[in-house]
């Protein structure tokens, strides 16, 4: 984690006539940042709301909680120092880790500007905890100073806890319902929410890419996160230049057909809104396909980050992309994408 903002860029450079071309890279990003609650203060940390008349008998305590963010960001800042990928792992797990550790393969590929400040040390302020009194997960917030974020941590075999999903995300999060034990309530991840079908979130984020959202991605409001996603789609090809004529780029939403390998971890974590919605951090997966209509007289050639899986003229490139996102689904009305972070994880020829 803590790599610095960076939205997706091409990657890859058109080559006319087999002649060389390089790119850029490809990124997300999850810099975080910390203070601890305490007393009234933890406590409605923990469940997302104030008033509360009776504390529930949380999966972990705030104290405990802290304590396992403290430990991720001692760790994850060592890690980074050197691309400890073994060591990264330790403390990440799902997504997340398969994101950051990408990231470390990529990082050698980077040039030295975009290497510059990739890295830098960090801290969590503000910290506050939604935890449950069942389930194996919890959800945190905090502010890392110049964005805020949205993390997820998931309990593994043996009780070690494992951060899986840190989003960036903008606006406000929705205040979360309390149970009858006064902690914020878990929804399961097939659930129904309003007209929204949670586990068909990650298909609808990965169709504002692949057809501008004419299809699945209708379901999602309007927001800055959706619309950053639909120019990636319509300005898909803009870049080519004066190789338009024979160099293309489309999205598409990952397959198992040629996927399987990177399709790993379609998650989704959700807890109650007090509206009757939901508050929904979610992972999914799609594709940047870039290839030559004619290959006699135009390749791809693998450039950036992108150089970490590929070298050499190419036909046809497949760019596989993580998405971790922050939702907003209401009672009623279309879900908010409030954060929606992409990383490349692989890409093959």
């Amino acid at each position: 984690m803590n790599r610095r903002i960076v939205t997706i860029s091409v990657g890859l450079a058109a080559a006319g006539l087999l002649a060389a071309g390089c790119g850029g890279s490809g990124g997300g990003d999850k810099p975080a940042a910390s203070a601890t609650a305490s007393g009234k203060d933890a406590k409605d940390a923990r469940t997302g709301d104030k008033g509360d008349k009776a504390a529930a008998a949380p999966i972990i305590t705030v104290a405990q909680a802290n304590a396992v963010l403290d430990n991720y960001q001692k760790i994850n800042n060592e890690a980074n120092t050197t691309q400890d990928t073994a060591k990264l792992g330790t403390i990440e797990a799902g997504a997340l880790f398969q994101e950051d550790s990408a990231a470390y393969k990529q990082y050698p590929k980077l040039s030295a500007k975009d290497r510059k400040g990739y890295y830098e040390p960090f801290t969590y302020s503000r910290r506050q905890f939604f935890i449950p009194s069942t389930g194996s997960w919890f959800m945190a917030s905090a502010d890392t100073g110049n964005t805020l974020q949205v993390i997820v941590f998931q309990q593994q075999s043996g009780g070690h806890w494992k951060m899986v999903v840190a989003d960036n995300y903008k606006g406000t999060l929705p205040a979360l319902a309390k149970g009858s034990d006064g902690a914020p309530v878990v929804v399961a991840p097939d659930a129904t929410v309003g007209a929204t079908d949670l586990s068909g979130l990650g298909g609808a984020v990965a169709d504002l890419r692949a057809s501008g959202g004419a299809k699945a991605g209708g379901r999602l409001a309007d927001s800055a996160v959706r619309r950053a996603a639909v120019k990636d789609h319509t300005t898909r090809n803009d870049h080519w230049g004066r190789y338009k004529t024979c160099l293309r780029t489309d999205y598409e939403a990952a397959g198992d057909k040629w996927d399987s390998a990177y399709t790993k971890y379609p998650d989704v974590y959700a807890l109650k809104a007090a509206d009757g919605g939901a508050l929904v951090a979610s992972t999914s997966y799609f594709v940047k396909l870039e290839f030559s209509t004619r290959p006699d007289t135009c390749t791809v050639v693998p450039g950036g980050a992108t150089t970490a899986y590929l070298h050499g003229d190419q036909t046809g490139v497949r760019s596989r992309y993580a998405s971790l996102d922050v939702i907003s689904v209401p009672a009623a009305g279309k879900p908010v994408q409030l954060g929606g972070d992409t990383y490349l994880i692989g890409a093959s020829s």
